[in-house]
């Protein structure tokens, strides 16, 4: 398998989830460690968990060194919910591949600058 696969297959869960997270919008998260998916997860409600880490807490401590494809860039502020920039940090993953940087002020590249800072790989574009 290779990033696209898995990015549409994020794209695919975040599709699923249209039009119930407002006023957030709709994320999906692949989470993959030697080409087996290891975590899904999709934001399904404003106010509760988001795509990341839902992925990262059902892979549990094989998250450690996985790649994360993720669909919008992972939120580095804390409000309802903690800062999924932080939790990737946290959970040591090795790699997060996002599809779009988050166009609200809050976010726009904060996330990835937070997870490039503590040494992650990160591609965005995908």
């Amino acid at each position: 398998m290779n990033d696209l696969h898995y990015m549409q297959l994020a794209l695919n869960l975040a599709k699923e989830t249209q039009g119930q997270t407002s006023p957030n919008p709709v994320v999906g998260a692949v989470l993959v460690k030697n080409n087996q998916i290891i975590g899904l997860g999709t934001h399904l409600k404003a106010g509760e968990a988001h795509a990341e880490v839902i992925a990262i807490d059902m892979a549990k401590e094989k998250s450690k060194n996985a790649t994360l494809y993720v669909t919008l860039e992972p939120c580095s502020h804390v409000g309802r919910t903690q800062a999924c920039a932080d939790y990737i940090v946290q959970n040591n993953i090795a790699r997060v591949v996002v599809a779009m940087l988050d166009p609200n002020e809050k976010v726009s590249g904060l996330g990835i600058e937070k997870i490039r800072e503590a040494g992650i790989e990160v591609e965005l574009g995908l």
